[in-house]
């Protein structure tokens, strides 16, 4: 779950609260960006959306033992 630290529409306290109650779920607070986060700033909202992806994707790797990167038969 991503939000930002100035939404205040759907708070980072809420969404840390609901990502507590789903098992195997990730909170990223986004500092400096409210709820439209790819508006306000992409730039640095495309940083958090690198590291919540890289986040899953090693949890995908670690769950099917695939390593990111690796490729099948090398």
């Amino acid at each position: 779950m991503l939000t930002g630290e100035y939404d205040y529409l759907t708070t980072p306290e809420e969404s840390q609260h609901t990502a507590d109650g789903i098992e195997g779920a990730e909170f990223f607070e986004m500092k400096e960006i409210g709820h439209f986060p790819m508006s306000e700033n992409y730039p640095l909202f495309k940083g958090y959306l690198q590291q919540a992806l890289e986040t899953l994707s090693s949890k995908a790797g670690a769950r099917t033992g695939i390593r990111r990167g690796a490729t099948r038969g090398a």
